[in-house]
């Protein structure tokens, strides 16, 4: 067997380190290969390599931003009859639903007549759970003409990366559809409630692990009762879907615009929430910057 000096042995142990490390996250690196070589044979190892090995990498999805098209609301469409008094659509704005097993069975060509141009539709709730509804909603909106995306419901209850996993396997990337969105509530979720730092950690592996997948920003929507918990700092940058049943929303960057969760609907028999998206607002607010899609691939 080859003989090393202090110097090598130690700069060996840092290079299988990295090397055991890239192998339990299902990551492969060329350089990690190469750098043990370079020990084996006894050559100095290039301090870019010994980095490159330390830090795991994964794909980050490369989305195509002009893939998702919205539809009009018609000037006449009844579904404008769901706005506030006083409040009218303006450019660039159409109307929407979002919806879950608690609606039933939908007439999705129905609500197509009424004008609803978009649907956001959930797809899972915490880990383990994916809603009854789903894929039946997701055929019948997309064959009605609605452009759909997909909604996750946390829980405190499961991690955040196990709550990822279930959400991709329902709704894996698609750029057709609406950038996927991120529920925060208390209602139905778990009864406890860990501190502020670890749910965000919780909510910060879910995020991490979709955006890396679809490439895209989640859009971040949160009652009023979790914001005052635990405040909001993972809808820092993101597409923010607000709730406001009397008027526009007080900030002027929201995406998406929920004003009703008792609507009237045509091919729904219960009350619906009915929402308006800025789809341009939308479209922008969702694209990863690249410091952000660096940042995605090392920590994936």
């Amino acid at each position: 067997m080859p003989r090393y000096s202090r110097d090598q042995v130690r700069r060996r142990r840092r290079t299988l380190a990295g090397c055991c490390a890239l192998l339990v996250i299902g990551v492969l690196v060329l350089t990690v290969s190469c750098t043990i070589r370079a020990v084996r044979d006894g050559d100095p190892v290039p301090p870019e390599a010994a980095a490159t090995a330390a830090v795991p990498t994964a794909e980050v999805r490369v989305a195509d931003a002009e893939a998702m098209t919205v539809p009009g609301t018609p000037a006449d469409a009844p579904a404008l009859a769901q706005l506030p008094e006083g409040a009218a659509l303006e450019q660039g704005e159409v109307m929407g639903i979002d919806v879950s097993s608690h609606q039933g069975t939908v007439d999705w060509t129905a609500v197509a007549a009424d004008g609803y141009a978009f649907t956001y539709i959930k797809a899972t709730e915490g880990s383990g759970y994916t809603d009854p509804m789903f894929a039946i909603n997701w055929e019948g909106a997309g064959a009605a003409g609605l452009t759909r995306g997909a909604y996750h419901y946390f829980t405190l209850c499961s991690s955040g990366a196990d709550q990822a996993r279930d959400f991709l396997a329902a709704a894996p990337p698609d750029d057709a559809a609406l950038p996927p969105a991120l529920d925060l509530e208390f209602d139905g979720a778990c009864q406890e409630r860990p501190e502020a730092d670890q749910a965000q950690a919780e909510i910060d592996d879910f995020t991490r692990i979709v955006e890396a997948a679809w490439g895209r920003r989640v859009v971040v929507y949160s009652s009023s009762q979790w914001r005052a918990h635990y405040g909001l700092p993972v809808a820092d940058s993101r597409p923010a879907w607000l709730f406001e049943d009397d008027g526009r929303p007080e900030d002027p960057e929201w995406a998406i615009w929920q004003l009703r969760f008792d609507g009237t609907v045509g091919g729904i028999g219960r009350p619906t929430d009915v929402d308006v998206l800025r789809i341009d607002v939308l479209r922008e607010h969702s694209v990863l910057t690249d410091e952000e899609r660096t940042q995605l691939a090392t920590t994936s």
